[in-house]
Parts: C-alpha cells; structure tokens; sequence
C-alpha cells in the first residue's frame, strides 16, 4: 500500500447515511443530494431513484466502508431503491468490478443480454464495463465489494472476464472467500499497511477462483434452445414453468430466450406441444387410474375444453381412455 493509500484508509472507516421522506415533493432531488454528500465516490453509479410505488414513510440507506487494500469493501443496508451503475468501456471511471453478497431481502440486475434476481445466499461478481440495471426489491442487508478490474483480469491470466457470475454462498469457493472477507474487515484497524494489501490480494485471488468455477459458459444460440428444450421437457408437469422461470434456469434474460426460438415454434408453443403429448399418451395406457379431466390437469390444462379443444386440434378426435366414452 502507497503512503496515499494509507492516508486514503481513514476516509474508508466512515459511515454513511440516507434518510429521504417519501412524501417530500422533491424526495429525487433530496436523495441525489444526500447520495452525493455521503457516498459521492460511488462513481459506478450513474443514477439513483426511488421506486414510484414506494410514497409512504422513510427511504433509509445504511453503508459503513473499509477499504481493504485496493478492495472497497461496505456493509450496506437499503430500503427499495433502482438505478443503473457502470458505463462502458470507454470510461475508465467504470474500470471496476462489484460483487454484491445478499444476506437478506432482494437484488435484481439486469442488462441487454441477461438478468439475475438474487435473494439471501447468494453472491454475484458483475463487470462493470456495461451498463446494468439494478434495484433493491425489498429491503436489503448486503455486503458490497468494489475493486479495480485490472488486478481481478491480472489474476485471471488472460480469462475473458464474465459480465456475470452468481454463486450460492453455501459453495465451498463461496464459504472460503467470505470467511476470508469477514476476518479482514474485522482486522482492517489492526492491520498494517503491507497486511492490509496482502489481505486484498488475497480476496481477488479468492473471487478468481469464484469466477473459474461458476462463470457461465457462453451458449451460442442453437445450444440455448437445445437446453431451454431440455430444462422445459424435464419440467412438463411443473405448473410455474414459463419463459421467465427457462430464462432464469439459463442465465439469460428472455429476450435472449425468445430469440433463440425466433425460427420456429415460440418456447410455450413447444411446451403446449409437448404436454399435449404426454397426455396422448397417458391416455393412452389401458387400465390407467385417471379420467380424462385427471390428466388434463395432471398435464398442466387447466381449463378442460381448453384440452379438449387442443387436443382435438392435434389429433382429429376428442380425448378419451380405451374402452371409455369421451369426457
């Protein structure tokens, strides 16, 4: 650590505040100001603002920072709140990466190509050379970890870097780096400067070993439909599948999703398709316990003429059991 560095340490040892009353007729402005005021060196943060549902009581925003070698790392407590943090490539204010560790409550980030709602347990590594889209959905306790993108790529030896990467807190690369984390906050005042920067480098060396071992591979996108097919057929039964619930299984963001199924039949058109079949055949089977209306619904068709009438559609006659009249 420079002599800078260690005089820039005293200002990490700070906590800040935001209290913005949601009634007040100018509570953008009051928050932007107090953002500003107490944690104005956020500069990957390019806008703030609270939700427009959210008119009652008070916004309250709690961070306590440490700097920890060249790792920023904030204890952070915030009512729901959105905004858009990083931009580009060609701004080296955003040469940062940010990992975020839910303890409590809801984050939900997203950009062009993929979105991730995260709850407790769960840790995500973004590079901040994109823009991203974020938002506490509820209130949340997390800790946030900021640190310069060149000494994470440096460790990586010439990895592409993912925009991306979630891991649930309970991975063993996981548990070792946040039992690392929490020892070098509690230490961070005893600490000299040169074990201070050892205890940062050791958090990167940490993250690389996180981002080896639970990056996303990149699916091109004949291999996503081929695995959004997979997830959906192994899933037929399951009444909350939906684009959403593929698209989250994926880690890509439905859009992306769609188009990889733009060619050809939509994503629940192959899932109608596929169910209908499962039916047929369940329907199929002699001596089987179920009536018609049993496996309409054990196939995920709510509505009975709804089946009947797809059914029908499909294969030129009403559906019924060997034997059986149609039901």
């Amino acid at each position: 650590m420079t002599g800078t560095q260690t005089a820039d340490a005293a200002e990490w040892r700070q906590r800040a505040s935001i209290d913005v009353p949601l009634r007040h007729p100018h509570r953008q402005d009051l928050l932007y100001e107090q953002w500003q005021r107490g944690l104005g060196h956020l500069a990957h943060v390019r806008q703030l603002r609270l939700p427009a549902d959210r008119t009652r009581g008070v916004h309250r925003t709690r961070v306590e920072r440490r700097l920890v070698g060249e790792v920023a790392v904030s204890r952070q407590f915030s009512d729901p709140i959105e905004g858009v943090s990083g931009s580009g490539e060609a701004d080296g204010r955003a040469d940062l990466v940010a990992v975020h560790v839910i303890r409590s409550g809801s984050l939900r980030i997203e950009d062009t190509g993929r979105r991730a709602d995260l709850g407790p347990g769960t840790l995500c590594i973004r590079d901040l050379h994109t823009y991203w889209q974020f938002a506490y959905t509820a209130p949340t306790d997390c800790r946030v970890l900021v640190l310069p993108r060149a000494g994470l790529l440096d460790h990586l030896y010439g990895t592409r870097l993912p925009a991306l990467t979630v891991a649930p807190a309970t991975a063993p690369e996981s548990r070792l780096f946040l039992a690392h984390l929490d020892a070098a906050w509690s230490l961070a005042d005893q600490l000299g400067p040169e074990a201070t920067h050892a205890a940062g480098e050791a958090l990167v060396m940490l993250l690389t070993g996180l981002i080896r071992t639970h990056a996303p591979v990149a699916v091109p996108p004949r291999s996503l439909r081929a695995a959004a097919v997979a997830h959906a057929d192994s899933r037929l039964r399951d009444p909350d599948l939906s684009p959403a619930a593929i698209a989250r299984a994926l880690n890509v963001s439905v859009r992306t999703l769609h188009r990889a199924f733009a060619d050809g039949e939509s994503v629940m058109a192959h899932v109608r398709r596929r169910r209908l079949e499962g039916a047929h055949r369940e329907l199929g089977l002699p001596g089987g316990p179920f009536t018609v209306a049993d496996i309409a619904a054990r196939w995920q068709f709510a509505d009975p003429s709804h089946f009947r009438r797809a059914y029908r559609g499909a294969y030129g006659r009403s559906p019924r059991r060997p034997g059986k009249r149609s039901t």
